[in-house]
């Protein structure tokens, strides 16, 4: 019984961990935009791109290991969830490092 509960808690616990990627992403796409209506700027066609894929990509990774985990253990699918949460931090990482701020604005 308490391995039961333990694993629901690490799955709650992964799942709101997504769920505050998108949070935060929704901010990003929220906020940016009137920061940069601001300052007499405008969000181009590839600020809007990488924005949009910020809010994508926590949902594709989650909806992805929760269709590849669908038939495994619970451990497994804790497992699966948790990388797949790392691959989507990193790749959000990367994108931050390698896409410069300022090809966000025209």
């Amino acid at each position: 019984m308490a391995g039961k509960i333990t694993g629901w808690v690490a799955f709650v616990l992964l799942t709101g961990l997504y769920v505050y990627m998108v949070v935060a992403a929704v901010g990003n796409l929220t906020q940016l935009p009137e920061m940069a209506s601001q300052l007499g700027l405008g969000v181009n066609a590839t600020g809007w791109f990488w924005l949009w894929l910020g809010v994508a990509l926590p949902v594709l990774g989650y909806a992805v290991a929760l269709l590849a985990g669908r038939k495994r253990r619970g451990g497994s699918r804790l497992l699966i969830l948790a990388t797949a949460l790392a691959v989507v931090a990193a790749l959000q990482l990367e994108i931050s490092l390698v896409v410069p701020p300022t090809s966000f604005f025209m």
